[in-house]
């Protein structure tokens, strides 16, 4: 699963943002944008997904929130996001359980 890699002290994930969803869930792998594709409740505006996505990937991950960034995309659907403290593998592991890949 290209998308997730080893950056810095932790992982760099690529990501698709699907905002006004029912709930926060990882839905899946889009094979072409080679992004995992995150549903997240909060509408696009004044930044409220991008404060949801760094909650829903602390809590994912078990770190505090200070250890998760968007690195890429802040404006954008299609984030990079660093998960401080956490390895390639741990999050290919978490992410590949969640969406039937492991």
């Amino acid at each position: 699963m290209k998308g997730i890699r080893a950056y810095k002290n932790g992982v760099a994930i690529d990501i698709e943002v699907s905002p006004n969803a029912k709930k926060e869930e990882i839905r899946g792998y889009n094979e072409w944008r080679a992004r995992i594709i995150v549903a997240m409740k909060e509408k696009p505006e004044k930044f409220k997904v991008n404060k949801e996505l760094i909650s829903f990937f602390s809590s994912f991950f078990n770190v505090p929130q200070e250890n998760v960034h968007i690195i890429a995309g802040e404006k954008n659907p299609h984030k990079t996001i660093y998960v401080e403290g956490v390895s390639e593998d741990a999050a290919r592991d978490a992410i590949g359980k969640r969406i039937g890949r492991a």
